[in-house]
């Protein structure tokens, strides 16, 4: 009889485990039959996974049984060159579901945005598997008594991916098309038509399932898959759960043999420190397959000791200061791991201890992986400290023994703000805003740059030497506890305070640092700015402030004069100069205002012109050709223009923006405008082959796009390039593109003379999710060993 199930973690098994979702309380059964989905996953997977089971549970029929079926670790296949750790899997599922009935494939990288029982119960007529192209098999329909000569275990093991999919899709009448929404791949979404949302591109994933492999990068698309994993954590949502352990789970205990070593939990130096330091008195020792018996020092301490394969939810144990996990996550399925972590944090008043073995260097089970799965488990259960100790295992060639600590406080008091500012407003405005948002008492402290701010920040260090002391806010003892800083130049003098402060001062940077990421508490990064994401850079949609609404309505009032003879609705166009790459070329600004004028004469109103300082007279002279008959305002910015951005945007209706004015296409979304973006060329269309050049650079930085429009996979050069930004060492140039194709995908701006919006407008949530995490931040002390 052929082996069901490995004696060993992380437990292969031959055939796929099913969840089932049975029909919801209180509705009457439907006579459908159920829906079977196949998944691609693996364990590396698990947060893509936990939003791929609630995208189907939050727009499933609830009359109707839905069968999931994990395709994870399954024994007979070597994956020897897979690009995933399921890659063909797919290929046996006619097989897996018994060579009978209809199946659904999905790789996990997707979410479902409607009922996959829509798919399930298409017409195949006499089609085999329907997909969107024979050659695209990452969502399938599958009929399985009609595929299973083509697509089972013996083929899926021996024969190539390529042949797999060539072989059947050569066959006349054997493959039949579906609706290509079913299957959106990235930047092919469009909201309300978008069925299933494939993110593709593995170094855009929200979710970051393998930073080791690649360097993440921030996804126009990712509030999506965001704003699903907020509604999960709300709802306490994990695929399994203590009354309803994953089928692994059930057979290990279903064997009735030893899952290991009854090993004596011996609790480590540390461990003992962190357990007086926080007046711990009750332990709770929890194991998986025997109740675990503590020895040394610590047996004097009251405790008590459970087995979790006899008391999944932990019923028999009573309140516990500490909650000791001691090899537990050594026999645990991966699959239990997050219901188990959140778990054991419910139970604990005061610290988790948890002691494991490392299977490999990087990646699935090495010790980074399991300081992220506890990280994550103690972000959605605040309260409790934490400490993690890694074991070496010799078998997975991982390295020494290793320990992360963080100590976490509940009350978070007030603690002492400051907000460092150099008098450019639009860098100001962001770290106040972030400041009065946290709601804690904050100082400010004006800085005076000199000359020597021109200086890299690798060469000025932590030091005030690009400051004008005297001219300067006293930075002096008592040292904050938070220091908020925006923009570059006062990076280096808040090194300075944080190393006077020996280190206690933490620190939140909001835009490029161009210094080493590792000395920053948190970065926030937005599109453009092409920082790579890191544990502690936060990627948000746009700048975190625009002007606020205090300043638009006195500026408003001051032109009133000059406004309001000018009839509503208002469309104010704002022309830059010309900036990372785009050239303000003369035609390109006379098609967009001769658009403009032509929406005015259709539907009446008047039109707002605000021209940077440095445009070009000759663009100023192609608007007043083009609205010479028509109700305008056109303002040059500059010392007799006083206001005049705050004012003309608090006028207008909507706001039309060139490419190259990013600042004022952000504050025109922050204002809550209606936003169109005026594509201008770019610098590299003056030159014969400049096209070719510019794309080529694009994609050795890691850009650009495939034929379809969707992102370039990451290769070597471009993880390289990012592993020198994290250092400070380079500082690739912005590209505004990201910012508009993060904004066009919320909604909020559209592109003039473009196709139609492809999402209704997402309002920006960016400062209550940054707000969110610097409260995180300042309420754990992590350190490492």
């Amino acid at each position: 009889m052929a082996e069901t199930m490995a004696t060993s973690w992380p437990y292969f098994r031959r055939d796929p485990e099913c969840v089932v979702l049975e029909p919801k309380p209180g509705v009457v059964p439907s006579d459908k039959p159920p829906v079977r989905i196949f998944l691609g996953t693996e364990p590396a997977q698990y947060r893509g996974e936990r939003i791929f089971f609630w995208s189907i549970e939050k727009h499933r029929d609830p009359a109707r049984r839905y069968e999931i079926y994990r395709m994870s670790d399954l024994l007979g296949f070597d994956r020897k060159g897979w690009r995933t750790g399921f890659t063909k899997y797919r290929f046996a599922i006619p097989e897996f579901a018994g060579g009978s009935g209809r199946a659904i494939y999905n790789d996990v990288d997707q979410i479902y945005l409607t009922d996959p029982a829509e798919l399930f119960d298409l017409d195949m007529g006499d089609h085999g598997y329907l997909a969107i192209s024979p050659e695209e098999t990452s969502v399938m329909l599958i009929d399985c008594a009609k595929m299973l000569p083509y697509w089972n275990r013996a083929s899926a093991a021996r024969e190539g991916k390529h042949a797999l999919i060539k072989k059947p899709a050569a066959v006349a009448g054997l493959w039949g098309p579906c609706d290509p929404h079913w299957n959106a791949r990235d930047q092919e979404y469009v909201e309300g038509r978008t069925k299933c949302l494939h993110y593709t591109a593995l170094h855009q994933q929200p979710w970051e399932p393998f930073p080791e492999d690649y360097s993440y990068h921030p996804n126009p698309l990712a509030y999506i898959w965001h704003d699903l994993e907020r509604e999960a954590d709300a709802a306490g949502y994990q695929i399994f759960g203590p009354d309803r352990p994953s089928p692994t789970f059930c057979d290990l205990i279903a064997r009735n043999e030893p899952l290991g070593a009854n090993e004596p939990v011996f609790l480590s130096e540390r461990a003992h420190a962190l357990l007086a330091d926080l007046g711990v008195r009750r332990l709770l020792l929890v194991g998986f397959g025997h109740a675990p018996e503590l020895v040394g020092p610590a047996k004097d301490l009251s405790w008590a000791s459970v087995d979790l394969a006899r008391d999944p939810k932990l019923a028999q144990a009573g309140p516990s200061d500490a909650v000791v996990a001691s090899g537990l996550f050594d026999r645990l399925p991966p699959a239990d791991i997050a219901w188990v972590l959140d778990l054991l944090f419910a139970r604990a008043q005061r610290l988790v201890l948890v002691d494991l073995r490392a299977r490999a260097v990087e990646g699935f089970a090495s010790p980074a992986w399991w300081r992220r799965r506890l990280a994550e488990a103690a972000a959605r259960r605040p309260g409790p400290s934490w400490h993690l100790e890694v074991r070496p295992d010799p078998r997975y060639a991982a390295s020494g023994p290793r320990s992360f600590t963080v100590l976490r406080t509940a009350d978070l008091g007030a603690p002492k703000v400051w907000v460092l500012t150099t008098g450019d407003e639009r860098y100001d405005r962001q770290g106040l805003e972030l400041a009065r948002a946290l709601s804690w008492p904050f100082e400010t402290r004006r800085l005076v740059l000199n000359r020597l701010r021109r200086l890299p920040n690798l060469v000025l260090g932590a030091s005030l030497i690009s400051v004008d002391r005297r001219e300067s806010d006293r930075l002096a003892p008592p040292w904050p506890d938070l220091v908020i800083t925006s923009g570059r130049k006062s990076v280096p003098a808040a090194l300075w305070i944080r190393k006077q402060s020996g280190g206690r001062t933490r620190l939140v940077q909001i835009g490029r640092p161009r210094a080493p990421f590792a000395l920053f508490d948190l970065i926030v990064s937005f599109p453009g700015s092409r920082l790579p994401l890191r544990d502690n850079v936060l990627s948000v949609a746009a700048p975190l402030a625009g002007i606020p609404r205090a300043q638009l309505e006195a500026a408003k009032a001051q032109w009133a004069e000059r406004l309001t003879p000018l009839p509503e609705p208002r469309t104010l166009f704002v022309i830059g100069r010309g900036r990372d790459g785009y050239r303000v070329d003369p035609a390109a600004i006379a098609r967009a205002a001769s658009r403009l004028a032509a929406e005015l004469r259709r539907d009446g109103g008047s039109l707002l012109v605000l021209l940077d300082r440095k445009a070009p007279r000759a663009a100023e002279t192609a608007v007043r050709e083009a609205l010479a008959d028509l109700p305008a305002l056109i303002v040059r910015e500059d010392a007799h223009a006083r206001d005049a951005r705050a004012a003309l945007l608090a006028a207008a209706a909507r706001v039309a923006v060139t490419a190259d004015e990013i600042a004022a296409l952000a504050e025109a979304c922050l204002a809550g405008k209606p936003a169109l973006l005026v594509e201008l060329p770019r610098w590299y269309e003056r030159y014969p082959g400049g096209r070719a050049l510019a794309q080529g650079l694009r994609f050795l930085w890691g850009g650009g796009t495939t034929y379809r429009g969707t992102p370039h996979q990451q290769h070597a050069l471009a993880r390289f390039l990012d592993h020198l930004a994290t250092r400070g060492l380079i500082n690739l140039p912005r590209d505004p593109r990201q910012l508009h194709e993060a904004l066009v995908a919320r909604g909020l701006v559209q592109r003039l003379d473009g196709p139609p919006p492809v999402a209704r407008p997402h309002p920006l949530d960016d400062l209550a999710r940054v707000v969110e995490r610097v409260r995180r931040l300042m309420a754990e002390l992590p350190s490492a060993a």
